[in-house]
């Protein structure tokens, strides 16, 4: 029996691990955190090993031949072999901990502390004093709730240095640089969200893109919040998102000395990104996530977690966060440090 659940438990990470969210029947498989399929396998190697040698010992102590099952043998040499993989993919995929080490800024580099968090009805009161400590070059506040003052986050930051202010559902932008672009737009998804009273309502995403500017140049940052409903399927959704935003032409943004105008966008789709970060309510390392950057035209960036990251660094849920649902893509041009 142990040996079946062994089998069981490391087909599961495997088939997780190798067919992602690319398919129906494998997306909730992908989606269990792999230490939680990997941990008992590593326990019952364990306690198979020892059971092993402990009866081992006992038939020699008798003068008896040890008898030896080619079967136990093989699902236990296997089970080794698996133990030792998921294990170097625990420490170095999911904890990123051979990147332990902190990069610093070369000579000549722009450096940019972003933000970003997701408040989605979560009562913050006065957000000044939560975020102002982190020294945020950028700040991306999504789904802010209304009883926090986008007013008192831009006054608690003037306190501190300049700050630009790019306001509007559903996200919040405060920046010490100066955003000179803007534009945002619903994905038109047939998606739902659990609300704070844990209903369910019609999330039909959002997306928006901004034009900051920095000493080295332009800096182009999308803001993503994809619907959270773990039942419907990533990759099809996040195909739709991708194209939505390649096809998008809306109103742009643009600011002014006394305030902003609207002009037409120059061409189809979002201006090609340098950073894209928001909450996309899919897994870090999920296929999904490859398919909405090549269908958005950003195709070829780099998770910022898998560049630089090191650590837990989970997400959600918030209080005792288990999956890493937020994300941060960095393109050619732009280097993660932590």
């Amino acid at each position: 029996m142990l040996h079946l659940v062994m089998v069981v438990l490391a087909c599961a990470w495997i088939a997780g691990r190798a067919f992602s969210d690319r398919f129906g029947w494998s997306q909730p498989v992908s989606w269990i955190p792999p230490a939680v399929l990997a941990a008992p396998v590593w326990a019952a190697v364990v306690v198979t090993g020892w059971r092993a040698r402990r009866r081992r010992r006992r038939e020699r102590a008798t003068g008896r031949v040890p008898a030896r099952s080619i079967v136990g043998s093989i699902v236990l040499g296997a089970g080794v072999l698996f133990a030792g993989v998921s294990l170097a993919h625990l420490l170095c995929v999911e904890l990123g901990l051979h990147r332990l080490a902190r990069r610093a800024p070369t000579a000549g580099e722009v450096s940019i502390r972003l933000v970003f968090w997701n408040q989605a009805g979560h009562r913050a009161g006065d957000l000044g004093p939560v975020f102002v400590p982190l020294e945020p070059t950028v700040l991306v506040l999504a789904n802010r709730h209304s009883d926090s003052s986008t007013g008192e986050v831009a006054r608690a930051f003037a306190e501190t240095g300049p700050v630009h202010a790019a306001v509007g559902w559903p996200f919040d932008v405060f920046s010490r640089l100066p955003v000179r672009r803007w534009a945002s737009t619903s994905l038109g998804l047939e998606g739902r969200s659990r609300a704070a009273n844990d209903s369910s309502q019609r999330d039909s995403g959002w997306a928006a893109w901004y034009e900051l500017e920095t000493a080295g140049g332009t800096l182009v940052v999308w803001a993503i919040d994809l619907p959270s409903d773990p039942r419907a399927h990533r990759v099809p959704l996040a195909r739709e998102a991708g194209r939505t935003l390649a096809s998008w032409s809306g109103a742009v943004r643009v600011r002014e000395d006394d305030g902003y105008r609207y002009e037409k966008a120059e061409r189809p789709g979002f201006p090609v990104p340098d950073v894209v970060v928001g909450d996309f309510n899919i897994p870090r390392g999920s296929a999904s996530l490859g398919v909405f950057l090549e269908e958005a035209g950003a195709a070829g960036m780099r998770d910022a977690f898998d560049a630089a990251g090191s650590g837990w660094r989970r997400t959600w849920p918030r209080e005792w966060p288990v999956w890493a649902i937020d994300h941060c893509f960095v393109g050619e041009g732009v280097r993660a440090l932590l």
